[in-house]
Protein backbone atom coordinates (compact mmCIF):
# COMPACT_ATOMS: atom_id res chain seq x y z
CA UNK A 1 0.00 0.00 0.00
CA UNK A 2 1.14 3.61 -0.26
CA UNK A 3 4.09 2.84 -2.73
CA UNK A 4 4.58 6.77 -3.90
CA UNK A 5 3.87 7.72 -0.49
CA UNK A 6 5.22 11.50 -0.36
CA UNK A 7 3.80 12.75 3.03
CA UNK A 8 4.50 11.67 6.33
CA UNK A 9 4.52 7.72 7.01
CA UNK A 10 2.71 6.76 10.62
CA UNK A 11 1.82 3.07 11.68
CA UNK A 12 -1.45 1.62 12.35
CA UNK A 13 -3.35 2.39 15.29
CA UNK A 14 -4.75 -0.47 17.44
CA UNK A 15 -8.00 1.05 16.80
CA UNK A 16 -7.40 1.55 13.36
CA UNK A 17 -6.25 -2.22 12.80
CA UNK A 18 -9.84 -2.85 14.85
CA UNK A 19 -11.78 -0.65 11.92
CA UNK A 20 -9.74 -2.44 8.89
CA UNK A 21 -10.05 -6.24 10.50
CA UNK A 22 -14.28 -5.39 11.17
CA UNK A 23 -15.03 -4.26 7.61
CA UNK A 24 -12.89 -6.54 5.26
CA UNK A 25 -15.02 -9.30 5.90
CA UNK A 26 -17.94 -7.82 5.56
CA UNK A 27 -17.05 -7.01 2.34
CA UNK A 28 -15.68 -10.87 1.12
CA UNK A 29 -18.93 -12.05 2.60
CA UNK A 30 -20.63 -10.18 0.06
CA UNK A 31 -18.63 -11.50 -2.85
CA UNK A 32 -21.30 -13.72 -5.39
CA UNK A 33 -20.04 -17.03 -5.64
CA UNK A 34 -18.75 -18.26 -9.52
CA UNK A 35 -21.77 -19.28 -11.69
CA UNK A 36 -21.77 -22.75 -13.30
CA UNK A 37 -18.80 -23.68 -15.22
CA UNK A 38 -17.29 -20.28 -13.83
CA UNK A 39 -14.36 -19.97 -11.49
CA UNK A 40 -12.27 -17.02 -9.56
CA UNK A 41 -9.11 -16.62 -11.02
CA UNK A 42 -5.92 -17.37 -9.08
CA UNK A 43 -5.13 -13.86 -7.44
CA UNK A 44 -8.83 -13.41 -6.48
CA UNK A 45 -8.89 -16.50 -4.65
CA UNK A 46 -6.21 -15.46 -2.65
CA UNK A 47 -7.72 -12.68 -1.92
CA UNK A 48 -10.98 -15.04 -0.39
CA UNK A 49 -8.71 -16.98 1.49
CA UNK A 50 -9.30 -16.76 5.61
CA UNK A 51 -5.92 -16.36 5.93
CA UNK A 52 -5.13 -13.15 3.45
CA UNK A 53 -4.53 -9.96 5.47
CA UNK A 54 -2.82 -7.99 3.08
CA UNK A 55 -5.74 -5.52 2.57
CA UNK A 56 -4.53 -3.85 5.69
CA UNK A 57 -2.40 -0.66 5.12
CA UNK A 58 0.87 -1.31 6.69
CA UNK A 59 0.66 2.71 7.48
CA UNK A 60 -1.02 5.51 7.06
CA UNK A 61 0.64 8.53 4.34
CA UNK A 62 -0.50 11.23 5.75
CA UNK A 63 -4.27 11.51 7.17
CA UNK A 64 -6.15 8.70 6.46
CA UNK A 65 -9.55 8.65 4.53
CA UNK A 66 -9.73 4.95 5.85
CA UNK A 67 -10.22 3.48 2.29
CA UNK A 68 -10.56 -0.17 1.74
CA UNK A 69 -11.37 -2.22 -1.12
CA UNK A 70 -11.58 -5.94 -2.59
CA UNK A 71 -12.21 -6.78 -6.06
CA UNK A 72 -12.35 -10.56 -7.25
CA UNK A 73 -12.47 -11.34 -10.92
CA UNK A 74 -13.88 -13.98 -11.84
CA UNK A 75 -12.89 -16.09 -15.51
CA UNK A 76 -14.82 -19.08 -17.50
CA UNK A 77 -11.81 -21.25 -18.88
CA UNK A 78 -12.11 -22.18 -22.53
CA UNK A 79 -12.37 -25.57 -22.95
CA UNK A 80 -11.25 -27.75 -26.21
CA UNK A 81 -14.39 -27.68 -28.24
CA UNK A 82 -14.31 -24.04 -27.56
CA UNK A 83 -10.85 -23.67 -29.25
CA UNK A 84 -12.01 -26.11 -32.03
CA UNK A 85 -14.74 -24.12 -32.88
CA UNK A 86 -11.91 -20.70 -32.76
CA UNK A 87 -9.96 -22.64 -35.09
CA UNK A 88 -12.78 -23.54 -37.43
CA UNK A 89 -13.99 -19.88 -37.27
CA UNK A 90 -10.63 -18.31 -38.26
CA UNK A 91 -10.12 -21.07 -41.34
CA UNK A 92 -13.52 -20.14 -42.89
CA UNK A 93 -13.63 -19.28 -46.03
CA UNK A 94 -15.41 -15.45 -46.49
CA UNK A 95 -18.00 -15.91 -49.31
CA UNK A 96 -16.81 -15.64 -52.77
CA UNK A 97 -18.81 -12.56 -54.38
CA UNK A 98 -17.93 -10.86 -50.98
CA UNK A 99 -14.32 -11.92 -51.46
CA UNK A 100 -15.26 -11.08 -55.51
CA UNK A 101 -15.76 -7.11 -54.92
CA UNK A 102 -12.78 -6.87 -52.25
CA UNK A 103 -10.27 -7.98 -54.97
CA UNK A 104 -11.89 -5.68 -57.38
CA UNK A 105 -11.64 -2.95 -55.25
CA UNK A 106 -7.92 -3.79 -54.10
CA UNK A 107 -7.14 -3.90 -57.85
CA UNK A 108 -8.64 -0.32 -58.51
CA UNK A 109 -6.38 0.60 -55.95
CA UNK A 110 -3.45 -1.00 -57.28
CA UNK A 111 -4.36 0.92 -60.94
CA UNK A 112 -4.62 4.19 -58.77
CA UNK A 113 -1.47 4.49 -56.79
CA UNK A 114 0.25 3.42 -60.12
CA UNK A 115 -1.26 7.09 -61.35
CA UNK A 116 -0.39 8.75 -58.36
CA UNK A 117 3.27 7.89 -59.10
CA UNK A 118 3.25 8.60 -62.73
CA UNK A 119 1.44 12.22 -61.78
CA UNK A 120 4.43 12.43 -59.13
CA UNK A 121 7.18 11.75 -61.13
CA UNK A 122 5.46 14.40 -63.78
CA UNK A 123 5.49 17.06 -60.92
CA UNK A 124 1.39 17.72 -61.74
CA UNK A 125 0.41 18.78 -58.14
CA UNK A 126 -3.47 19.16 -59.41
CA UNK A 127 -3.66 15.48 -60.62
CA UNK A 128 -1.61 14.17 -57.57
CA UNK A 129 -4.41 15.95 -54.99
CA UNK A 130 -7.44 14.97 -57.18
CA UNK A 131 -5.92 11.43 -57.38
CA UNK A 132 -4.94 11.70 -54.01
CA UNK A 133 -8.68 12.17 -52.99
CA UNK A 134 -10.23 9.59 -55.28
CA UNK A 135 -7.39 7.36 -53.35
CA UNK A 136 -8.44 8.54 -49.81
CA UNK A 137 -12.27 7.57 -50.56
CA UNK A 138 -11.65 4.29 -52.34
CA UNK A 139 -9.59 2.98 -49.61
CA UNK A 140 -12.70 3.55 -47.22
CA UNK A 141 -15.15 1.35 -49.38
CA UNK A 142 -12.31 -1.39 -49.21
CA UNK A 143 -12.38 -1.18 -45.44
CA UNK A 144 -15.95 -1.23 -45.31
CA UNK A 145 -15.43 -4.28 -48.02
CA UNK A 146 -13.27 -5.87 -46.44
CA UNK A 147 -15.47 -5.85 -42.66
CA UNK A 148 -17.96 -6.91 -44.14
CA UNK A 149 -16.40 -9.95 -45.95
CA UNK A 150 -14.78 -11.21 -42.18
CA UNK A 151 -17.93 -9.98 -40.08
CA UNK A 152 -19.58 -13.78 -40.02
CA UNK A 153 -16.06 -15.36 -39.01
CA UNK A 154 -15.46 -12.22 -36.47
CA UNK A 155 -18.75 -13.00 -35.14
CA UNK A 156 -18.18 -16.25 -35.04
CA UNK A 157 -14.56 -15.50 -32.93
CA UNK A 158 -16.65 -12.89 -31.09
CA UNK A 159 -18.82 -14.97 -29.91
CA UNK A 160 -16.69 -17.58 -28.10
CA UNK A 161 -14.65 -15.32 -26.48
CA UNK A 162 -17.66 -13.11 -25.10
CA UNK A 163 -18.72 -13.94 -21.80
CA UNK A 164 -15.53 -15.11 -20.41
CA UNK A 165 -14.86 -12.51 -17.80
CA UNK A 166 -16.62 -10.35 -15.02
CA UNK A 167 -15.47 -8.50 -12.20
CA UNK A 168 -17.15 -7.69 -8.66
CA UNK A 169 -15.84 -4.35 -7.10
CA UNK A 170 -16.53 -3.19 -3.62
CA UNK A 171 -15.41 0.15 -2.24
CA UNK A 172 -15.26 1.72 1.14
CA UNK A 173 -14.49 5.47 1.35
CA UNK A 174 -13.71 5.69 -2.23
CA UNK A 175 -12.10 9.19 -3.45
CA UNK A 176 -13.58 9.52 -7.25
CA UNK A 177 -16.05 11.29 -6.30
CA UNK A 178 -18.67 9.63 -8.79
CA UNK A 179 -19.34 6.44 -10.78
CA UNK A 180 -20.90 6.27 -14.21
CA UNK A 181 -23.12 3.81 -16.10
CA UNK A 182 -23.16 3.71 -19.73
CA UNK A 183 -25.87 2.47 -21.82
CA UNK A 184 -30.16 2.84 -21.29
CA UNK A 185 -29.58 2.81 -17.69
CA UNK A 186 -31.79 1.27 -15.74
CA UNK A 187 -32.97 1.84 -11.79
CA UNK A 188 -32.69 -0.91 -9.66
CA UNK A 189 -34.31 -1.45 -6.33
CA UNK A 190 -31.52 -1.48 -3.22
CA UNK A 191 -32.67 -0.91 0.01
CA UNK A 192 -30.75 2.23 1.52
CA UNK A 193 -28.82 2.81 -1.85
CA UNK A 194 -29.08 4.09 -4.89
CA UNK A 195 -28.33 1.17 -8.18
CA UNK A 196 -28.74 0.58 -11.90
CA UNK A 197 -27.91 -1.43 -14.64
CA UNK A 198 -26.70 -0.62 -17.85
CA UNK A 199 -25.69 -2.39 -21.14
CA UNK A 200 -23.51 -1.00 -23.24
CA UNK A 201 -23.11 -2.17 -27.17
CA UNK A 202 -19.71 -2.50 -29.11
CA UNK A 203 -18.80 0.54 -30.29
CA UNK A 204 -16.53 1.45 -33.08
CA UNK A 205 -14.03 4.69 -33.85
CA UNK A 206 -14.74 3.35 -37.97
CA UNK A 207 -16.01 0.46 -39.99
CA UNK A 208 -14.30 -2.89 -38.36
CA UNK A 209 -12.40 -0.85 -35.55
CA UNK A 210 -13.46 -2.18 -32.10
CA UNK A 211 -13.65 1.34 -29.78
CA UNK A 212 -15.10 -0.44 -26.53
CA UNK A 213 -16.23 -3.77 -26.47
CA UNK A 214 -19.50 -4.62 -25.11
CA UNK A 215 -20.34 -4.31 -21.53
CA UNK A 216 -23.11 -4.97 -19.00
CA UNK A 217 -22.89 -3.12 -15.50
CA UNK A 218 -24.36 -2.95 -12.57
CA UNK A 219 -23.21 0.08 -9.83
CA UNK A 220 -24.61 0.30 -6.66
CA UNK A 221 -24.10 3.37 -4.48
CA UNK A 222 -24.49 3.85 -0.16
CA UNK A 223 -24.08 7.25 1.05
CA UNK A 224 -25.02 10.75 0.19
CA UNK A 225 -25.44 10.71 -3.16
CA UNK A 226 -26.65 13.09 -6.51
CA UNK A 227 -27.90 11.15 -9.86
CA UNK A 228 -27.72 12.99 -12.95
CA UNK A 229 -28.45 11.17 -16.90
CA UNK A 230 -26.72 12.75 -19.62
CA UNK A 231 -26.82 11.85 -23.51
CA UNK A 232 -24.13 9.45 -25.14
CA UNK A 233 -24.04 8.13 -28.34
CA UNK A 234 -22.28 5.47 -29.86
CA UNK A 235 -20.95 3.91 -33.49
CA UNK A 236 -21.91 0.48 -34.71
CA UNK A 237 -19.86 -1.37 -37.29
CA UNK A 238 -20.98 -0.07 -40.07
CA UNK A 239 -20.50 3.60 -38.58
CA UNK A 240 -24.27 4.37 -38.16
CA UNK A 241 -24.60 6.59 -35.21
CA UNK A 242 -27.39 5.91 -32.23
CA UNK A 243 -28.71 8.30 -29.72
CA UNK A 244 -28.24 6.38 -26.28
CA UNK A 245 -27.68 7.77 -22.43
CA UNK A 246 -25.34 7.28 -19.54
CA UNK A 247 -26.09 7.90 -15.65
CA UNK A 248 -23.61 9.43 -13.54
CA UNK A 249 -23.68 8.99 -9.59
CA UNK A 250 -22.13 11.31 -7.34
CA UNK A 251 -21.02 10.63 -3.77
CA UNK A 252 -19.66 12.16 -0.75
CA UNK A 253 -16.44 12.11 0.78
CA UNK A 254 -15.84 14.89 3.04
CA UNK A 255 -12.08 16.01 4.31
CA UNK A 256 -12.71 15.41 8.13
CA UNK A 257 -10.63 11.58 7.91
CA UNK A 258 -13.28 10.25 10.78
CA UNK A 259 -12.88 6.56 10.93
CA UNK A 260 -16.19 5.80 9.87
CA UNK A 261 -17.52 4.61 6.08
CA UNK A 262 -19.08 7.91 4.29
CA UNK A 263 -19.67 5.85 0.84
CA UNK A 264 -19.79 2.49 -0.06
CA UNK A 265 -19.63 1.94 -4.18
CA UNK A 266 -20.26 -1.84 -5.34
CA UNK A 267 -19.28 -2.27 -9.55
CA UNK A 268 -20.33 -5.41 -11.23
CA UNK A 269 -18.85 -5.54 -14.95
CA UNK A 270 -19.43 -8.45 -17.66
CA UNK A 271 -19.34 -9.18 -21.24
CA UNK A 272 -23.06 -9.16 -21.09
CA UNK A 273 -25.84 -7.60 -18.53
CA UNK A 274 -27.35 -10.97 -17.98
CA UNK A 275 -24.08 -11.89 -16.36
CA UNK A 276 -23.74 -9.16 -14.15
CA UNK A 277 -27.37 -9.46 -13.30
CA UNK A 278 -26.88 -13.37 -12.21
CA UNK A 279 -23.87 -12.13 -9.96
CA UNK A 280 -25.64 -9.18 -8.31
CA UNK A 281 -29.17 -11.37 -7.36
CA UNK A 282 -26.66 -13.57 -5.65
CA UNK A 283 -25.70 -10.53 -3.08
CA UNK A 284 -26.99 -9.63 0.13
CA UNK A 285 -26.97 -6.20 0.62
CA UNK A 286 -28.20 -5.07 3.88
CA UNK A 287 -25.04 -5.89 5.75
CA UNK A 288 -22.79 -3.08 3.37
CA UNK A 289 -25.43 -0.69 3.97
CA UNK A 290 -25.43 -1.38 7.82
CA UNK A 291 -21.40 -0.71 7.34
CA UNK A 292 -22.61 3.30 6.66
CA UNK A 293 -21.74 5.39 9.68
CA UNK A 294 -19.18 3.16 11.19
Amino acid sequence: AHADCDQPRTPLTAKEKVYYAAKFPVLRAAVPKPPAGWQYTDESRSELAPDYTDYMPSYNCGPSQYYLSLGIDYERPMTQADADKMTAAMQAKPDPAKQKNVDALMAEQQALMQKMMAAAQKQDYKAMDALGKQNDALGKQLQAAQADMNAGSAAAMDALQRDRKANVNIMINSAAGDVTCYGSPKPLQVPGGVGYACEAPTTYSSPGEVLDPARGSIVVVFGQTEVKQYPWSWRDARDKETQDRYVQIKFHLDGSHRMVVQNLEVSIESDNLARAESLFKQMNFKPLAALMGH
